[in-house]
């Protein structure tokens, strides 16, 4: 399925290696388990390993322009770190988190500083990228265990390059059409306008789902797949939209586009659902309140106002998050620092004493049901988690009320996820049988 992702526009930055030093604060075990800790762990020829300790780093966008779609990824991963270490680490090891890079919104600081964390601070691992400017290359080349935030759709292939967020590295973006249709017949709507970004990473998925949709005999009226970064000309697009009787809205663009979307849809008395891809952080809600009543999105993890009884995965990161990174609680880009760092840690767990590179990669490539501890849809990383698809699709849709994201249009009375059984937008329906893994399925 397709996440949230960002589209990006001019930059500015700098270089900035920060240091992070783990918690120690004892943490009772739940939910994942505690991981061993025998008392000699092995020693490890491989880069980063010592016999007490595994250094990794991050690469991010923590500051410039792009910064608000980036930043926070390394404070989910900091937070499930710190409780990973405070049990005693992974078989003997604590997570040494000691690099946290910022290329600072340019994409020439990016490659050097992943030229930085490979060659110079040698990390075993670089288990968080969150970047608009990340490419594999460098990565394949150098064959370490990399994790993070796919927002640039060239995550796929290579089996080294694990994509947080469910489903994998592969961004397959038919797999949103049924999402799309179901909610547009949920609502009652009759004619849809899809709006983007003019660069590929917004607009090709609502490209995508505009062909999916027509090809279903839903009527899609209005379109402009090359609206200006950041989105201040798009109070045209709504006057146009108006006056073609569109009364649904597909956005695919970023929060800062989605809320001067939402402010122009107000000024003009658009009267139309709206179902943005990106924006659904408890901070954004919170200060647009108004302008957001009734939105919905879809998401790839329980959503944060599931019931814990039901999740103890969301009761754990909660618990967790509230402990070590309090203002991150609800953050959509911190979530998937912590799934990220979950799986390298399932990778390390498993490799047992050869712990290599390779091994790590090996392992974590025989995972056929990941879910990061019951917290987001599983990923068959051993049989599509790089390449190809493999049905069914499925998210959870949440829609803002008040100043609260609320699980809606659930299948079953406890149950998050609505999953669909092919890529058809013709009159799509959930099926009842969830996919081995599924949370609370």
């Amino acid at each position: 399925m397709r996440m949230n992702r960002l589209r990006t526009g001019h930059w500015a930055g700098r270089i900035v290696k920060v240091g992070i030093a783990g918690a120690t604060v004892a943490t009772a075990a739940v939910a994942l388990g505690a991981p061993s800790a025998p008392a000699g762990a092995a020693v490890s020829a491989a880069p980063g390993v010592t016999k007490n300790s595994i250094t990794v780093g991050t690469i991010s966008t923590q500051t410039g322009e792009l910064a608000a779609n980036f930043g926070s990824l390394i404070y989910g991963e900091k937070a499930y770190f710190a409780y990973i270490n405070a049990q005693g680490g992974v078989n003997g090891r604590k997570i040494d988190y000691k690099f946290a890079l910022d290329d600072g919104g340019n994409p020439s600081q990016f490659n050097q500083l992943v030229s930085t964390l490979v060659n110079q601070d040698h990390v075993f691992a670089i288990t968080g990228v969150a970047s608009a400017f990340f490419t594999p290359n460098l990565f394949v080349e150098a064959k370490i265990p990399t994790y993070g935030y796919n927002v640039s759709n060239n995550w796929a292939g290579p089996n080294n390059l694990f994509a947080a967020g469910g489903g994998g590295s592969v961004q397959y973006l038919p797999g949103g059409t049924p999402e799309v249709a179901y909610l547009v017949n949920k609502t009652n709507s009759k004619s849809v306008a899809i709006l983007a970004y003019g660069i590929a990473a917004s607009a090709a998925s609502c490209q995508q789902d505009a062909k999916g949709l027509t090809a279903a005999g839903i009527k899609v009226v209005y379109t402009d797949y090359k609206i200006p970064y950041p989105g201040t000309t798009v109070a045209t697009d709504v006057q146009r939209m108006k006056q073609v009787g569109a009364d649904f809205v597909l956005s695919c663009m970023d929060v800062q586009g989605n809320v001067t979307m939402a402010r122009a849809i107000n000024q003009y008395g658009l009267k139309a659902t709206q179902f943005w891809l990106s924006g659904n952080d408890q901070s954004t809600l919170n200060q647009n309140e108004s302008l957001m009543q009734n939105v919905f999105f879809y998401i790839a993890h329980v959503p944060f106002l599931a019931p814990q009884a039901d999740y103890p995965g969301l009761k754990l990161y909660l618990s967790v998050m509230k402990k070590y990174e309090p203002k991150y609680v609800t953050d959509e880009v911190a979530i998937q620092g912590w799934e990220s760092a979950a799986l390298f840690v399932q990778g390390v767990r498993m490799a047992g004493n050869n712990l290599t590179q390779a091994n790590v990669i090996k392992q974590t490539n025989t995972l056929t049901d990941f879910n990061a501890g019951g917290l987001t849809t599983p990923t068959n990383w051993k049989n599509a988690g790089h390449s190809g698809h493999a049905p069914p699709y499925c998210a959870s849709y949440i829609q803002a009320r008040g100043t609260r994201y609320v699980p809606v249009l659930n299948t079953s009375k406890n149950g998050v996820f609505v999953c669909f059984a092919s890529t058809s937008g013709k009159n799509p329906q959930p099926i009842k049988k969830l996919p081995p893994g599924t949370p609370n399925g």
